[in-house]
């Protein structure tokens, strides 16, 4: 279920890289052309992402068949990136902080996946599978209906998300995306996603329900909004349904997650004296 939500959410960068503001009576930006330059643009979104540090506040609550709830979870976690690849480290669960031992496990394991995607390599490895299940997502769907309006003096372009009606999905990600409809808003001087809201319009079951068993109505909503500088940032992805993954996953959930107190980083380091190799 992860890797179905984290396709999802790929789907926010898809449009990164809009063309300029146009006058509300130009023709709207190719959507395909908008896609190709987001690709492009993945670079250069990774290095404004490598000097913020954010805190993420994660909610995930199961829930039976009514509603009622069963169990919640919350964690608060540290963000930040590294060539482009987000690496959390949790600070704290259900309202109480690690452990030292916890912290000390955690610390080495965080340590561990930066030293990994510190190496450009491994790095650019992640971002060629993100970047298939962006295209992966993005063909099963298209979308219509754009317009225009002025928001808050701003131009703002806002699409239907439907299913392409031609394409015959090949992978389970692609199964997911056709099953999925809904809005997506954009800044077009930036082309930053500003608003994302898709929701389960039938029943989806891989293997019998075996693998994957998605239900109508399942939701996923993401916003983003600019920081001081104007880069942008995800502050709010949230969601709830009825799915499972294999038979592990609880059918019945609803997540939030919430990311704030980002602070910008700005370092410049230079080596003073003869370097020497440590054990």
């Amino acid at each position: 279920m992860r890797r179905l939500l984290l396709s999802c959410l790929l789907l926010l960068f898809i449009l990164i890289d809009a063309a300029c503001a146009q006058s509300t009576n130009a023709p709207l930006p190719n959507p395909h052309e908008l896609m190709q330059r987001a690709l492009a643009n993945e670079k250069k979104l990774a290095a404004q992402q490598e000097r913020y540090e954010c805190r993420v506040t994660d909610e995930a609550v199961e829930t039976d068949s009514k509603g009622n709830v069963k169990k919640t979870t919350t964690e608060v976690k540290q963000q930040f990136f590294v060539n482009g690849i987000a690496v959390e480290r949790t600070l704290a669960k259900n309202g109480k902080d690690l452990t030292p031992e916890e912290t000390r496990k955690e610390d080495q394991r965080v340590m561990k996946e930066a030293v990994k995607y510190s190496n450009q390599a491994n790095a650019q490895k992640e971002t060629d599978k993100q970047s298939k299940q962006i295209e992966d997502f993005l063909t099963a769907m298209q979308l219509a209906n754009g317009r225009r309006e002025r928001v808050n003096d701003r131009s703002v372009l806002f699409y239907e998300i439907v299913a392409n009606p031609k394409f015959q999905a090949r992978n389970l990600n692609q199964r997911f995306a056709q099953v999925m409809q809904g809005r997506i808003s954009i800044d077009e001087e930036t082309g930053e996603v500003i608003d994302l809201n898709m929701k389960s319009v039938q029943d989806l079951k891989i293997a019998a329900g075996m693998l994957a068993n998605l239900h109508k109505g399942f939701w996923i909503h993401v916003h983003d909004q600019p920081q001081a500088d104007g880069v942008w940032l995800t502050d709010l992805a949230e969601g709830s349904g009825d799915a499972r993954a294999a038979l592990f996953f609880h059918p019945y959930f609803r997540f939030k997650e919430t990311t704030g107190g980002c602070h910008l980083y700005n370092a410049e380091a230079n080596q003073v004296g003869q370097a020497k190799p440590v054990k």
